[in-house]
């Protein structure tokens, strides 16, 4: 099964900015040690500030929301055994927080490797630079706090009643983060706000805006990564043991009041 690891970088500078000029420079051909190693320091520096575990946590809570109120079978459960959907999230937090520390330094790899192809040296330290900044930071802060995965929850629990395989779509990643973007810029203070649209206005801040999509693409296929052969024989021996555990538990307690 695959599931929702990571959704990194949002749409940062998405929905406020003027479009981006049609032209623009050549990446570069070659990528020096130095440069490789700067793009890989932005890339950790913004997933960082993205509070990866957060989002993982937000996507986890986001599902089981979704699911114990549309499925029939789960919202049974839920009415026959109060607070089953708590341990689900109580079991699987663990795991998908292992999990992501397992995959964290591919992704962070892969987030690089995006950098590294598409910005020079110099727009690699601008972006660094702006991504430090209060007006940066607050940006981070506020477009991951809005980040709720509505749409991408919607979509995985809608393929779990088939026989396809679970598989997180473009569009819906894109409309998660289009709309977290769109309510983050909105909750920034005035000056933060003609500070995060003014880097939007510069070479550097309308190349990101471009490439947003592309970045989104590396997102998607990270969303949709396999699960570690671990991950999975524990989601399927420790999810089994602690719903057999509390429901036996729960019978007990309704013998013991009769």
């Amino acid at each position: 099964m695959r599931y929702l690891l990571s959704i990194g970088l949002a749409a940062m500078l998405s929905a406020s900015f003027a479009p981006a000029p049609a032209a623009l420079a050549a990446p570069p051909a070659t990528q020096s040690d130095a440069h490789k190693a700067a793009a890989l320091e932005l890339a950790k520096l913004v997933n960082e500030s993205n509070d990866m575990a957060g989002q993982v946590d937000k996507v986890l809570a986001g599902i089981a929301a979704q699911a114990f109120s549309t499925d029939p079978n789960l919202v049974a459960l839920k009415e026959e055994y109060p607070g089953i959907e708590k341990l689900f999230l109580d079991t699987m937090r663990p795991i998908m927080m292992d999990e992501l520390q397992l995959m964290l330094p591919d992704y962070n790899a892969a987030v690089g490797a995006f950098f590294a192809s598409n910005f020079t040296m110099a727009e690699i330290g601008e972006l660094a630079a702006f991504w430090r900044s209060d007006a940066g930071q607050a940006l981070m802060r506020s477009v991951t706090g809005h980040l709720d995965f509505a749409a991408t929850s919607k979509e995985l629990v809608g393929q779990m009643s088939g026989d396809q395989e679970l598989s997180v779509s473009g569009a819906s990643v894109d409309a998660d983060k289009r709309r977290a973007a769109v309510r983050g810029v909105r909750d920034l203070t005035p000056d933060q706000r003609i500070a995060v649209m003014r880097f939007g206005l510069t070479p550097t801040g309308r190349k990101m805006q471009t490439l947003v999509e592309q970045k989104n693409e590396i997102d998607r296929q990270w969303a949709n990564r396999d699960l570690s052969p671990g991950a999975e024989a524990r989601i399927e021996r420790e999810i089994g043991d602690a719903l057999v555990n509390y429901i036996e538990a729960e019978e007990r307690k309704r013998s013991a009041a009769q």
